[in-house]
């Protein structure tokens, strides 16, 4: 098993002293990375840096950081910007509250640094307006970082300069969707646009480029320059540099924790790490990536937790969420649920996703309601692939993971459900009296 102990990066260790204040973060060396950089290192020499550390976007997508911000810095645009994403779009995921409320300073130098690296003059911070403790903490740590000239004009007594404005909403899931936070910074109405072009290329305001980057993201930086792009990916995988903010739950209705594991490590270490049973009378799937994630049966528990391997496996990064079924968990019942919900969170700007996702959430609550026919799982195959290859933005593209992982892993539940006329855990109740009638997507 690793040696998690180890690998603390971004979560404060329990035995480590509170740095939520100024005064504490700096005697931890807090800021020391922000000055090294605006004394000692060039913008391009932080972000190879940024590029040599391996360090990959921890917002769901993966990409390399370095590589987003060597585009923006290549604009000729005069004016651009830094947007931190520190909005949990799965309300059940807490690390990016976890991150404000516990470690707001590192998260501003890391922004500072982004703004270094990209050439920008302006950053935002957006995150949920209902996260009252986070939005406070981080408010009172920008204030702090202001008055000790650590944001603002000529930071540290150098020509960089800086500001912050912390920005809360309340937009559901579709909060996190980059272009969406653009809009709603724009004063406009928080809906997804098409991409490309990417906000590194046409941005905020007039077309400006814009580096959009998660708040788990930026809050590794410092580590970076402080510490060396080499001993930075020392902790990681081969392909992915450092570590990952995990929200793990035992069960749908346990209470969260929020742990700190290496990329790399297995699903199975990292459950042992938190304390979790994997035992096959314990649980019965286990899901990963949250609402958009897949489920993976107790069998693939040793798949590494990586960007690639678990794409490979059905599932996603995603919101970071670790969770265990029940061992009598229904899995076209779970797919159903999962489905209903992305249903309400939909956005509803394009078709595929409005009433793509709907139309897989009735279809399966005529297979659960023993209402189903044969022909229901041609159509839902139809639909996997449609409403990924249809949609405007990423809610879309990942909404169907859900069914496609409990088609994949336990298609014996759908067989059971339409040819047997029964729930094969004896666990499902019908919700439906009719059928939704289902069509082929196209004739």
């Amino acid at each position: 098993m690793p040696k998690f102990e180890q690998s603390y990066r971004v979560l404060q260790h329990s035995a480590n002293a509170d740095v939520r204040s100024l005064s504490a973060y700096r005697s931890k060396g807090g800021y020391s990375a922000l000055e090294k950089a605006l004394r000692e290192l060039s913008p391009e020499q932080v972000n190879q840096q940024v590029i040599d550390a391996k360090l990959r976007g921890r917002g769901g997508a993966g990409r390399l950081t370095g590589e987003k911000w060597r585009i923006t810095r290549q604009s000729e645009d005069d004016q651009k910007y830094v947007i931190c994403n520190a909005y949990d779009a799965d309300s059940r995921s807490l690390a990016a509250r976890t991150l404000l409320e516990q470690n707001p300073h590192q998260v501003i130098e890391g922004i500072l640094l982004a703004a270094y690296a990209v050439g920008a003059s302006e950053a935002y911070l957006f995150t949920r307006s209902t996260s009252a403790a986070a939005h406070a903490a981080v408010q009172q740590a920008v204030q702090e970082a202001v008055e000790a000239n650590l944001v603002g004009r000529d930071i540290l007594s150098t020509d960089f300069s800086c500001t912050i404005s912390v920005l809360g909403a309340e937009m559901g899931f579709m909060g996190g969707e980059e272009t969406v936070q653009m809009a709603l910074i724009k004063g406009r109405r928080g809906m997804p646009e098409q991409r490309p072009p990417f906000p590194a290329q046409y941005g905020l305001w007039i077309c400006k480029t814009t580096a959009i980057n998660s708040v788990e993201t930026l809050v590794n930086v410092p580590y970076i320059v402080r510490e060396g792009a080499a001993a930075f990916a020392s902790v990681g995988s081969a392909m992915t540099g450092g570590t990952k903010l995990l929200t793990v739950y035992a069960s749908p209705t346990s209470e969260p924790q929020v742990v700190e594991v290496p990329f790399g490590a297995t699903l199975r270490d990292i459950l042992d790490h938190a304390g979790l049973s994997t035992a096959a009378n314990a649980a019965g799937a286990v899901v990963v990536g949250g609402a958009e994630g897949g489920a993976l049966p107790l069998s693939a528990l040793d798949t590494a937790y990586d960007f690639d391997p678990l794409e490979e496996a059905g599932v996603i990064v995603g919101s970071g969420i670790i969770e265990l079924l029940p061992v009598d968990t229904c899995m076209v019942s779970w797919a159903m649920g999962q489905s209903a919900y992305l249903t309400k969170e939909s956005c509803g700007k394009c078709v595929p996703c409005r009433l793509g996702v709907k139309r897989i959430t009735g279809i399966l609550e005529g297979i659960v309601s023993d209402l189903g026919v044969s022909g229901d799982l041609d159509v839902l195959d139809e639909f996997a692939d449609y409403v990924p290859n249809g949609s405007l933005c990423g809610f879309g593209v990942q909404a169907t993971n859900p069914l496609k992982t409990a088609k994949r892993y336990w298609p014996e539940h759908f067989t059971t459900h339409i040819q047997e006329q029964r729930c094969p855990t004896g666990t499902c109740v019908p919700v439906r009296a009719h059928r939704f009638v289902t069509k082929h997507v196209l004739p």
